[in-house]
């Protein structure tokens, strides 16, 4: 199937696996392949969801989160019920070791800037990611085209409704079904 790839969609994919390595991810999900579609220099899907509100920067911020608020708010309410106050843990850990240390998107955005990465290689595909690759297949063979673009990787992605991707394009705002009548009429 990759050799149906255009370069762009080469490229997406590569990018994936690279912020999958920033980010410390033994493995390159849905998610990550939706970072490699924004960090597609001129792309169609990134000027798509430029338009919405959701750039690069913001879209590695909300995967690099690793906890939500309302996770967070349990995680304390548990560790209250055994007489651990979160609060103080934070605070004398952030003494010790500067504000932000227990930050996840923080502590990989340091070890980006002093150059730390995840060994290279390939990192293997989520299950959400194959599913992807594969109905992005589909979505060129549909529009009847010999190649697969990134386009066409962003329409099977949007099929993928319970991937992480889809679940944080939905977070941010974005209606599935708009993207995608956005990224056809791009293609048309």
């Amino acid at each position: 199937m990759f050799e149906r790839f255009t370069a762009d969609c080469r490229r997406t994919v590569v990018l994936a696996q690279e912020e999958a390595r920033m980010l410390f991810s033994r493995t390159t999900g849905s998610e990550h392949l939706l970072l490699g579609l924004l960090g597609l220099p001129g792309g169609t899907v990134a000027t798509v969801l430029a338009q919405g509100g959701l750039d690069l920067t913001a879209a590695r911020a909300a995967v690099g989160s690793p906890h939500s608020p309302q996770a967070a708010e349990l995680d304390a309410e548990a560790l209250d019920t055994i007489g651990i106050d979160l609060d103080a843990v934070r605070e004398k850990v952030e003494t010790v070791f500067g504000a932000g240390a227990l930050s996840g998107a923080a502590g990989a955005a340091d070890r980006r800037r002093q150059g730390a990465r995840v060994s290279g290689g390939h990192l293997p595909f989520t299950a959400d990611a194959k599913k992807v690759l594969e109905l992005s297949l589909r979505e060129a063979l549909a529009a009847r085209s010999r190649e697969i673009r990134p386009e066409h990787l962003f329409l099977g992605l949007l099929r993928t409704e319970t991937s992480p991707a889809a679940v944080l394009l939905r977070a941010q705002g974005f209606d599935l079904d708009d993207l995608r009548a956005q990224v056809l009429a791009a293609l048309a």
